[in-house]
């Protein structure tokens, strides 16, 4: 482009916006806008909140708080446990007391048998129990095939809470069936609008340390050192426990972890559950948990001798006059479980042996009179009839012992030195 052309393109730009300019340049100012009146309005609200407000004040900063979170909103409850090798009589006493307190919950048992007689079926349909057949011989991890009942009983309970999660339960109840029955509704009594774990302590004249069998579960599942630091711990039992249903549910997890791990098996023993058990809560492994003193406790377990049971009434309190709502290892009190056969499971046909099926025995009270002679096989038993009946069936068998809700089954044909054993019973047939 040359020069002339370049300056007429300068020139074609500039012209439009010189007589833009020049219009504005030229045109008159605008009139001045009044403002007194609206400082005018502005005064006279300054004098209305003078006269009548308040100044407002700077707000102190709440600090956050933590978020507990509710239960579900749910209002049905869930009862479950293990019924293994389950005498009628007791699972009579453990559903029909429960039914009397509460309709409003599943009850629901693992049975170790694809079929059950006429008098357990009975006790299923009367008092509306949701059995769940295991067979032991397919139990994975396999580990599991030989563990007590006590233990594989935890990964069972945690795989059925995972199915059941979406029925959004309000609460969920651990029992140990066989020695347990109910006084009132315990959700009723111990659950509120707040999610928590409850569990109860057991024998509280002892701790940790000082009861050789809670040390040895915790040290040979947890070692030594595990084992000293809980040593001043009470001990807490894991026969009953009671809590909103999540959170139930994420401690039978904990518990079926722990037992299923492949290293846990060379510790695994009769009651070792209940190391496990003390390890989670003491450790604040349990998410809202808390632990209950029998004195004060609606869940009484009885071996810790702390609640009484009334001579007349038979009903159990704590020692500060509670009513409890849970009563665990009646068998404890053969007076107390005695009335709980003839109160719940009497009318059920072949729930309780006649007891003349002992009138072949010779029978003594509070002792054992074979102890560590004569073992032949042990058998779940909760009366002296129970283990009179299994005797006769038994081939070889001559004598028996029942102690802790089992039948010790013998060969001696003769009593032995008497071992004083409170609440044991044993016999021997009649020469």
């Amino acid at each position: 482009m040359n020069l002339r052309n370049s300056l007429a393109l300068v020139i074609a730009l500039a012209v439009p916006y010189l007589l833009l300019t020049s219009h504005y340049l030229s045109a008159p100012p605008p009139p001045p806008v009044d403002l007194a009146p609206y400082y005018a309005t502005i005064n006279s609200a300054r004098a209305l909140l003078a006269e009548h407000g308040a100044p407002v004040q700077p707000v102190e900063a709440t600090p956050a708080q933590p978020v507990v979170a509710p239960a579900s909103s749910g209002t049905k409850d869930l009862v479950i446990g293990l019924a293994k090798e389950i005498d009628a009589k007791n699972l009579a006493v453990f559903a029909a007391s429960l039914r009397q307190t509460t309709t409003n919950c599943d009850l629901v048992l693992f049975v170790d048998r694809p079929s059950i007689d006429r008098t357990l079926h009975t006790i299923v349909e009367r008092f509306s129990v949701d059995l769940i057949p295991y067979d032991p011989a397919t139990l994975q991890p396999p580990q599991l095939r030989k563990f007590h009942a006590s233990t594989l009983r935890w990964p069972l309970i945690s795989r059925e809470l995972d199915k059941r999660r979406a029925r959004n339960y309000r609460g969920v109840l651990f029992a140990d069936v066989r020695d347990t029955a109910f006084q009132s509704d315990p959700f009723g009594a111990m659950l509120t609008t707040q999610q928590v774990f409850y569990g109860f302590n057991g024998v509280e004249s002892r701790t940790i340390g000082e009861c050789g069998w809670n040390g040895g579960w915790i040290r040979d599942c947890f070692g030594e050192a595990k084992r000293r630091k809980l040593a001043s711990k009470p001990i807490v039992c894991s026969g009953v426990s009671i809590a909103t249903f999540e959170e139930g549910r994420l401690y039978a997890a904990q518990m079926a972890e722990v037992v299923s791990d492949a290293q846990f098996a060379p510790c695994e023993r009769n009651g070792v559950d209940q190391g496990v058990h003390n390890v989670l809560m003491h450790e604040n492994e349990v998410k809202h948990a808390v632990i209950v003193s029998q004195r004060t406790a609606l869940v009484a377990n009885l071996q810790a001798k702390v609640a009484s049971v009334d001579p007349r009434s038979h009903k159990v309190a704590n020692p500060r006059g509670d009513v409890v709502s849970v009563v665990h290892q009646y068998d404890r009190f053969p007076n107390l479980a005695a009335f709980y056969y003839e109160t719940y499971a009497r009318s059920i046909p072949g729930a309780v042996p006649d007891a003349s099926a002992c009138a072949s025995y010779e029978v003594r009270n509070d002792v054992d009179a074979f102890k560590g002679r004569c073992d032949l096989a042990v058998s779940g038993g909760a009366h002296p009839a129970d283990c009179c009946v299994k005797c006769q069936k038994t081939p070889s068998c001559r004598a028996w012992t029942l102690a802790g809700s089992q039948c010790y089954l013998k060969t001696c044909s003769a009593f032995g030195p008497l071992a004083r054993m409170p609440g044991a019973v044993s016999g021997v047939k009649k020469s």
